[in-house]
């Protein structure tokens, strides 16, 4: 078990320890894992220690987050609705209260599970993750970052240092929806929208193994429910025990007018 206190410690671990490591940040994820005896690395590194990770604040036009911020953290900053409306929809979506104060937005990204919010969001923003090892520093758009579920494209040595969330226009509609059989479940299906005008982005988390972003150009919300009642019926979309691909099917055109819908009389108080 390592606790640097700096993000030159914890780089310097990745790059001897490699394969051989995994990233202990919130925990929500890894250490049920560690307790079922499904992950059982030689080595910890715990994160939590180094100071310079804990930050998140707006650079230029977008949203960074640092690795050790935790979802609590970034869903009680007071300006959160103004520069990350989305976000703000997401966060009581996500676990539960005593989840969401260990857990930290990075991690959920990291982990890449196709039926996160966090995943959702960046996807459906255009995001991206910056990545560090000793060697290089690269950033990675998050469409290229997700190559399936629950895998991404970062190296063993490298450690997600913090990702982006692009903030847009103050023209911009939002909108998002989501079903799970329990409050704190996973989605069976999320669904995000955003409306600059008549086109649209529309996000769907759940329906395969990374999040799905579709554009359409729209000028009602009918059109708009019309293009996904479509999507809906041609596109794959996943079967597993936890649901049919009838019933994710439903789910995206009932979510997706209620998205589109709020998406439509959305109004913006962000002052750029």
């Amino acid at each position: 078990m390592h606790r640097p206190r700096s993000l030159r410690e914890i780089i310097e671990l990745l790059e001897v320890h490699g394969e051989d490591a995994r990233i202990l940040a919130g925990g929500q994820t890894l250490l049920p894992m560690l307790a079922m005896r499904v992950a059982s690395p030689a080595h910890l590194i715990d994160i939590s220690l180094a100071k310079e990770l804990h930050e998140f604040n707006v650079t230029g036009k977008s949203l960074r987050v640092g690795a050790g911020v935790t979802q609590t953290a970034l869903e009680g900053w007071d300006q959160l609705s103004q520069y990350q409306p989305l976000l703000k929809m997401m966060f009581p979506w996500i676990a539960h209260s005593p989840i969401r104060n260990r857990g930290t937005v990075c991690g959920s990204i990291a982990h890449a599970d196709p039926s996160a919010e966090m995943v959702l969001a960046i996807m459906t923003l255009e995001g991206f993750v910056t990545l560090g090892s000793k060697k290089k520093v690269r950033i990675v758009k998050a469409e290229d970052f997700f190559v399936g579920a629950l895998q991404t494209i970062r190296e063993s040595n490298e450690l997600i240092l913090s990702v982006d969330f692009p903030i847009q226009s103050t023209k911009v509609g939002y909108g998002f929806s989501e079903y799970g059989y329990r409050h704190g479940d996973f989605a069976v299906v999320a669904v995000a929208i955003i409306r600059n005008g008549n086109l649209w982005r529309i996000g769907f988390g759940g329906i395969d193994d990374t999040a799905k972003v579709f554009h359409v150009e729209a000028n009602s919300v009918s059109e708009v429910e019309e293009y996904i009642h479509t999507l809906a019926s041609t596109i794959e979309v996943r079967e597993d025990p936890t649901a049919t691909s009838g019933l994710r099917r439903h789910l995206m055109r009932t979510l997706g007018k209620r998205a589109a819908t709020q998406a439509f009389e959305y109004e913006s108080d962000l002052q750029l």
